[in-house]
């Protein structure tokens, strides 16, 4: 079996593909520059530190696949 086949065969058995692991890797940047903005602080004053983490944590970042831009490259209007 060549490495290709392998390594296919090994991520069919995972369930995690490069939408997924790409969509988590997102999540966890977003995640992360939420708690170094301003936004966190509001968050933290409003609710208190045990809340924003959990409000934070429930934030996730979802790609759908076959997601193409309009060709303006103005990545607010690439995002859907």
């Amino acid at each position: 079996m060549r490495k290709g086949k392998r390594l296919k065969s090994r991520r069919k058995l995972s369930g995690k593909g490069f939408i997924n692991d790409f969509s988590d890797r997102l999540t966890a940047n977003f995640q992360k520059e939420i708690r170094k903005s301003e936004l966190w602080d509001k968050m933290v004053a409003e609710f208190g530190k045990k809340r924003a983490g959990e409000i934070v944590r429930e934030c996730k970042a979802e790609l759908k696949p076959g997601m193409v831009g309009d060709g303006s490259w103005d990545r607010t209007n690439d995002i859907s």
